[in-house]
């Protein structure tokens, strides 16, 4: 490794490290930070970006911003964008743009509207998979099922199934805790976090461990332990993410930042309420 890309790496590392143990100087949408106090304050109400108490940058969905810098609710259901009351230039997701006075409702988990009563796309979710049927509604897929055509086609799956013949059959009928398995529902080849496999059969790892060989070796703890010189895993101090003791953190959780004179984690309070579109 050369000199100069030696440096940039430890530079690389050291501003991460900076970066994990410092409070963050940005606040959330309807917030801005105040030079004097130093903290996250509220923008006026309807506000997703301001500079102050008293004037807003950019307005909230379903809002438009006035000549005093002040928003002012739409007053058209459904709609995302106006320029003044009553007249809206963009419908929200889910509503199709009938007129400037109105925003109609195109579909349950429908995304972007082809028409007042059929839906173009669908939306996506975390926890529920849809797709575009024939007569244009979004429907679910079949549980376990990542993404689909119909109600009998899956096309890809979920972790902890496997497809066959176009469905998708949970990995659990060979153990519990099993998340990758063969279509014949006779071989574990993979368990889930927690687990360690012994040919067909999930058992469980320590506590607080999220990847070991057997019951007494952890290999790597979940978030919020470290692992001990027994091979188990004990806890790092409070509001801390990763620490190799009992004592420091080498990242602490959202808005908190590692005091080492106190030897804590300790709140940045950079909270504020924002707004809610």
């Amino acid at each position: 490794m050369s000199r100069n890309l030696f440096y940039l790496v430890l530079t690389s590392l050291i501003f991460n490290i900076l970066a994990q143990n410092s409070c963050s100087t940005t606040c959330k949408e309807g917030c801005f930070m105040d030079s004097e106090s130093q903290q996250c304050i509220s923008c006026p109400a309807g506000c997703l970006n301001c500079s102050s108490l008293d004037t807003c940058n950019v307005c909230g969905s379903g809002y438009f911003l006035n000549s005093k810098n002040n928003c002012v609710a739409c007053g058209v259901a459904g709609c995302a964008k106006c320029n003044k009351q009553g007249v809206c230039i963009q419908c929200q997701s889910g509503y199709f743009f009938s007129s400037s006075s109105s925003c109609v409702a195109c579909g349950y988990n429908c995304k972007t509207c082809a028409s007042e009563t059929t839906c173009k796309t669908c939306k996506t979710s975390l926890y529920n998979s849809y797709y575009l049927s024939a007569t244009g509604t979004c429907e679910f897929c079949p549980y376990g099922c990542q993404t689909c055509e119909s109600t009998d086609y899956c096309t890809s799956c979920s972790s902890g199934y496997v497809l066959s013949n176009f469905q998708c059959l949970s990995c659990s009928k060979v153990d519990r805790d099993c998340v990758s398995c063969d279509k014949r529902l006779t071989r574990c080849f993979a368990c889930g976090a927690g687990s360690y496999r012994v040919k067909n059969k999930c058992f469980k790892c320590s506590a607080g461990c999220d990847k070991c060989t057997d019951d007494s070796t952890c290999q790597k703890c979940s978030q919020g332990y470290f692992l001990n010189s027994n091979d188990g895993c004990s806890p790092c101090i409070p509001y801390c993410k990763t620490c190799t003791d009992s004592t420091t953190c080498s990242e602490c959780d959202f808005d908190y930042v590692f005091d080492s004179n106190k030897g804590k984690c300790v709140s940045c309070d950079n909270s504020c309420v924002g707004n809610y579109f």
